[in-house]
């Protein structure tokens, strides 16, 4: 019996043992799908506005001001870089707001990207989603505010 009980013990021990995951922390680097330069075609606000008064409104405010306009760069070095005309919104009454461009800001910095997801490590931008082409920023103010920022690689 004791001949039995070893041996079953070995057994379980044998099998445990080569069970044992064979698969290696090895990450691979998938930055490459992210670098490259991306224009901004997209800034959805909460309520659609007919800025330009052309009798059609719309949440993305760039199907509506001209002058708004950003150019990201994501570089192979670990850098950014961020050119863009800022939305400026006050609110006037009810869902009606003055929309208009506001001045032009440059911003820059290091970059990290993981799991389709771009980080700028920069307090004044949140976390962008990479689908594609095309990087969301979820913004998420409230009324008045942004929803989302779309940036769509050139």
């Amino acid at each position: 019996m004791r001949k039995y009980i070893l041996y079953f013990t070995t057994c379980i021990v044998l099998l445990f043992t080569s069970c044992s995951s064979d698969d290696s922390d090895a990450t691979t680097d998938d930055s490459a799908v992210v670098i490259g330069t991306y224009t901004l075609t997209e800034i959805n606000v909460n309520v659609a506005q007919d800025v330009n008064e052309d009798g059609t409104a719309s949440n993305n405010i760039l199907d509506e001001l001209d002058c708004l306009n950003g150019t990201l760069n994501i570089n192979t070095d670990g850098t950014w870089e961020l050119d863009w005309v800022e939305l400026d919104i006050t609110s006037v009454t009810g869902d009606f707001y003055a929309i208009r461009c506001g001045r032009t800001n440059n911003f820059s910095g290091k970059w990290t990207f993981k799991s389709s997801v771009l980080n700028l490590n920069a307090t004044n931008f949140s976390a962008m989603v990479l689908n594609s082409a095309i990087l969301t920023e979820g913004v998420n103010e409230e009324l008045p505010g942004v929803l989302n920022r779309k940036f769509t690689k050139l």
